[in-house]
C-alpha cells in the first residue's frame, strides 16, 4: 500500500485508467444494487427467488475467485484475465434479454456471476499494485467507483420514477461493455521480479496452503465476515422494504447514495487516520456502530433517521474495506497477494455475506424489518470475537 505521504492524486495517466475501470464497474453496481430486486419483483420473481438470484452468486466467489487468482499469481498477470472475464460477463448477461423463467435466470446468473465475481478481486489487486508502483493513494482510486455509484443510483432512481423499467437491462449491459473497454485501456502490468529463494518457497508453499494455515489470517477473515454478513438483508431486501413503507424510487436512490457518500469521505480522507490504530480496535468500533445502524433500520421508516443510519455505511463497509486492504498489503507476501485478495473477496464478501443474502428473502418474509436485529447481532459479535482474535494472532504482529 502507499505510505501516508502519497498525495499525488490524479496527476498520472494510470490513475485515470484505473479510475475508469472502477467507474465502469460501479456504473453497473449503481444500477443493480439499489434496483435489481425491484426489477426482479416486477418480472414476477418471489422474495425467495429474488434472494436466491441475488445471494447465491456470492457462493461462486468461494470456488471461482481463489482458483482464478492463484493462476494469476502464478502467471504474474491480471490484465488479460480481467479482459476475458469481463467479456464473458457481458455476453452472458444477454441471457436476461432472451429468457423469462426463474430457472433460466438462475443459469444465466451463475454464468455471469462466476465471471464478474472473479473479475472484482483482480481489479483490486491491479489497483493496489498500481498505487504502490506509481505513488498513488489506493483509497482515492477506489473512491472514483463510489462517486460513480452515487451519481448513478440517484440519477437512475429519478429515471425509473419517470420512465419505468422497460430499458433497465440495456443500461446494465451498457455499463458492462463500458467496463470492458476501460480494461482495454489499462497498461500492461510488469511481472514482479522473484528471487530464487522466493521461487523455491512458492514451489513448496502454494498460495492457498500458506494463507489457510495462518491462524492470524483465518481469524482476520472471521471478523471481517461478521461485519460483511450484517449487510446481507439490506443488500437484498432493503429497497423492497423501503418501497413497501411508501418511500419512492428517488428517495431510495438517495438513501443508497448517502451511504456511499460517507464511504467516499472515508476512502479519500480517513486512510492515514485509520492506519494509526490496530485493525481489531477499528473493527470492534465498526461492530458497535454497525449494530446501531441496523437497529435504526429495524425500528423506523423516518427518512431523516434512515439517512443518518445510512451514513454509517462509510464505517461498516468503507473503513472495514480499508482495514482489509492495509492488512493484506502489509502482512501478505507479494507473490500471494492476488490470492489473498481473492480470499477476502470470496469468504467475507462471498460465502459469509452470500449465506445471509440467500436467507434474506425467507427472513424478510417472516420478520420483515425486524430481521435487521439479526444483522445487529452479527455486528455486536465482532466486539467480543475481536478480543479472542488478538490472543490467537501471531506473536509480535502489529496488525491486531
Amino acid at each position: 500500500m502507499p505510505t501516508d505521504n502519497h498525495i499525488n492524486g490524479f496527476r498520472k495517466p494510470i490513475a485515470y485508467q484505473v479510475g475508469g475501470v472502477y467507474g465502469g464497474v460501479f456504473l453497473y453496481i449503481g444500477i443493480i444494487m439499489p434496483f435489481w430486486a425491484l426489477w426482479l419483483a416486477k418480472v414476477g420473481m418471489t422474495p425467495g427467488e429474488i434472494s436466491f438470484l441475488i445471494g447465491f452468486p456470492s457462493f461462486l466467489k468461494v470456488m471461482s475467485s481463489p482458483f482464478i487468482a492463484q493462476l494469476c499469481d502464478k502467471w504474474g498477470m491480471v490484465r488479460r484475465p480481467m479482459l476475458a472475464l469481463m467479456a464473458i460477463a457481458a455476453l452472458s448477461f444477454c441471457g436476461y434479454f432472451v429468457f423469462s423463467s426463474f430457472w433460466a435466470y438462475a443459469v444465466v446468473t451463475i454464468i455471469f456471476a462466476a465471471a464478474f465475481t472473479g473479475f472484482l478481486p483482480l481489479l483490486e489487486s491491479f489497483a493496489v499494485r498500481a498505487a504502490d508502483r506509481y505513488d498513488l493513494q489506493y483509497g482515492r482510486l477506489r473512491a472514483v467507483g463510489s462517486i460513480v455509484f452515487v451519481l448513478t443510483s440517484v440519477a437512475f432512481g429519478y429515471y425509473l420514477d419517470y420512465f419505468g423499467y422497460d430499458h433497465f437491462l440495456y443500461f446494465c449491459l451498457g455499463a458492462l461493455v463500458t467496463t470492458f473497454f476501460a480494461v482495454v485501456l489499462l497498461p500492461k502490468e510488469q511481472k514482479p521480479k522473484v528471487t530464487a529463494t522466493e521461487e523455491e518457497d512458492a514451489d513448496h508453499e502454494p498460495a492457498l496452503r500458506f494463507l489457510l494455515t495462518s491462524r492470524e489470517f483465518i481469524m482476520f477473515l472471521v471478523v471481517l465476515s461478521l461485519i460483511q454478513m450484517s449487510h446481507g438483508l439490506v443488500y437484498v431486501m432493503g429497497s423492497l422494504h423501503w418501497e413497501r413503507q411508501g418511500i419512492n424510487n428517488q428517495t431510495i436512490g438517495l438513501l443508497w447514495s448517502l451511504g456511499v457518500v460517507a464511504e467516499i469521505v472515508v476512502f479519500i480522507f480517513c486512510g492515514s487516520f485509520i492506519r494509526r490504530f490496530r485493525p481489531m480496535y477499528v473493527l470492534a468500533t465498526i461492530g458497535v456502530l454497525g449494530a446501531m445502524r441496523w437497529a435504526v433500520l429495524a425500528t423506523t421508516a423516518s427518512v431523516p433517521l434512515l439517512a443518518l443510519a445510512q451514513t454509517m455505511h462509510g464505517l461498516t463497509y468503507g473503513a472495514a474495506h480499508l482495514v482489509a486492504m492495509y492488512y493484506l498489503s502489509s502482512r501478505v507476501p507479494d507473490r500471494y497477494f492476488t490470492t489473498a485478495q481473492s480470499l477476502y473477496s470470496s469468504v467475507p464478501l462471498g460465502l459469509a455475506q452470500g449465506s445471509v443474502m440467500l436467507l434474506a428473502g425467507p427472513l424478510y418474509a417472516r420478520f420483515e424489518g425486524q430481521g435487521y436485529y439479526v444483522m445487529a447481532f452479527f455486528c455486536l459479535s465482532v466486539l467480543f470475537i475481536a478480543r479472542f482474535v488478538r490472543r490467537v494472532a501471531k506473536d509480535g504482529s502489529e496488525s491486531n
